[in-house]
């Protein structure tokens, strides 16, 4: 006999017959293909038996637990003595009373998280019963599964599980709202606010608050149950910053804790800015946060600068970018102050006074590096002290455009290469004249000692040596 071999496919379950040779095989199909629901919707699966055991016939989803079967249920399963399960997972925020409530013909079994919570499993041919249990569900996600068996008869079966809205059971609070997002509209002066959905099945709505950010008193902005709002309020100036907070409230009339208090800056800001000098080129670099509000436009570097006898804020240009470098500056020790505004879409910048604000973030005062020396040399005058000779620096420039803070004299044996450093002091900054003075310690041994000074500044840049004096010690 001629013999065949044909590939059977699997499908569903359903035995599939093939001949092989002359011989009819039953051939039992594939489990049916994974299935997966939408949120807070049940996948559910047929079985043609009542244990609800082996591969399913069929698998889909179901958005309630609500059926009454005449007949078959679905392709593949007898109209007795078959199983369906539905399962659902799902969140439930923060959870409180809830009522579980099933109604079936023959038998149905309800669990949470694998609890069985309703029981009725009995053959009741065509006279269905009902159960409900109240029970606490805890916050977060929570599986819910539902167990059907049909023996004989109708089949009918029926689920719901519902939050207890009543203020006498219900106290669990909502979830704090999250994902509070911002933005403002330079045209209208308004904010806008908005927020992810929560999670409660027994929400009322939202409200919105705003308080000023130097207030901490909260003003209630309005009531919605859309997730964004916006602040009928109009922005006087588009400088005024307020923050905002969502509390959630439920049926039962809980209400949420405020969000994370979330800042609306009509104008953005720069909220610190540093920089660096470069000794090479004598360039100063400025940096700042990059501000990524919809409504920021460009900043504007503006240094504080002599302009015809009086310091102002000079405008040195603008950018979108969040740094600058400047034209070269003197190396003179001074302190420079530079300071970025910001402009938005709508064309307000940042409010610029007329003085220095060493707190202002957006404000830097920058010490450059002195890389000039002392201009002029001291003078240097030699006397006599028990022990020794007396050197005396001075310097007659005035106190306010004096360019040094210390003297140093140095002293060495005549014909010789090798100087040592007698004094190296800072001055009294009141007298008219600044000085500094040392009783040099020296044998009298009959030689010559030459002596010079100079002056140097907070950077240790020199001034040029004076002339040297000489002075004898006579022979002991």
């Amino acid at each position: 006999m001629h013999q065949k071999s044909l590939a059977a496919a699997r499908t569903g379950g359903v035995m599939s017959a093939v001949v092989l040779g002359s011989l009819l095989v039953a051939v039992p199909q594939a489990a049916a293909a994974e299935v997966t629901c939408s949120a807070n919707v049940y996948k559910r699966t047929f079985y043609k038996n009542t244990s609800l055991s082996g591969s399913p016939v069929r698998t889909d989803c179901d958005k309630t637990v609500s059926r009454s079967w005449s007949g078959s249920p679905a392709s593949g399963v007898p109209s007795n003595n078959f199983g369906v399960r539905w399962s659902v997972s799902r969140d439930f925020g923060s959870g409180g009373p809830f009522t579980f409530t099933a109604s079936a013909t023959d038998g149905v079994r309800v669990y949470l998280d694998g609890v069985r919570k309703i029981d009725l499993w009995k053959n009741t041919g065509d006279t269905a019963r009902a159960k409900s249990v109240n029970l606490t569900v805890p916050r977060g996600r929570h599986t819910v599964r539902v167990d059907y068996v049909n023996w004989t008869g109708a089949a009918k079966v029926k689920f719901t599980y519902t939050p207890r809205t009543s203020a006498t059971y219900d106290r669990t609070k909502p979830l704090v709202p999250t994902g509070v997002k911002t933005a403002y509209n330079t045209t209208t002066r308004k904010a806008t606010v908005s927020w992810a959905a929560n999670k409660e099945m027994d929400l009322a709505g939202y409200t919105l608050y705003r308080r000023p950010v130097d207030s901490g008193t909260w003003t209630k902005v309005g009531t919605t149950t859309a997730r964004s709002h916006t602040d009928p309020a109009v922005n006087p100036d588009d400088r005024t910053p307020y923050y905002y907070e969502v509390r959630a409230k439920d049926r039962a009339g809980n209400t949420s804790p405020g969000s994370t208090d979330t800042i609306v800056r009509p104008l953005p800001v720069v909220t610190s800015l540093t920089g660096t000098y470069d000794k090479a080129t004598g360039k100063v670099t400025l940096k700042w946060p990059l501000n990524t509000e919809p409504h920021f436009d460009h900043y504007t570097v503006l240094s504080n600068d002599k302009v015809d006898g009086a310091y102002i804020w000079v405008p040195l240009g603008t950018t979108k970018g969040n740094t600058w470098t400047t034209a070269p500056v003197p190396a003179d020790g001074e302190t420079r102050h530079y300071r970025v505004l910001v402009t938005n879409d709508g064309g307000t910048t940042t409010y610029n006074p007329l003085w220095l604000d060493p707190d202002a973030p957006h404000e830097l005062w920058l010490v450059v590096a002195d890389g000039i020396a002392p201009e002029s040399a001291p003078d240097l005058t030699l006397g006599s002290c028990t022990g020794g000779i007396q050197a005396t620096a001075s310097d007659t420039t005035p106190a306010p455009i004096r360019d040094f803070n210390g003297f140093e004299i140095e002293r060495r044996v005549a014909a010789t290469n090798t100087w040592s450093v007698a004094l190296h002091k800072g001055f009294d900054p009141r007298p008219s004249t600044a000085t500094a003075t040392v009783c040099d310690p020296l044998p009298s041994d009959g030689r010559t000692y030459e002596y010079r000074a100079r002056t140097y500044d907070t950077s240790g840049n020199y001034s040029p040596y004076s002339e040297i004096r000489t002075a004898t010690l006579p022979a002991g």
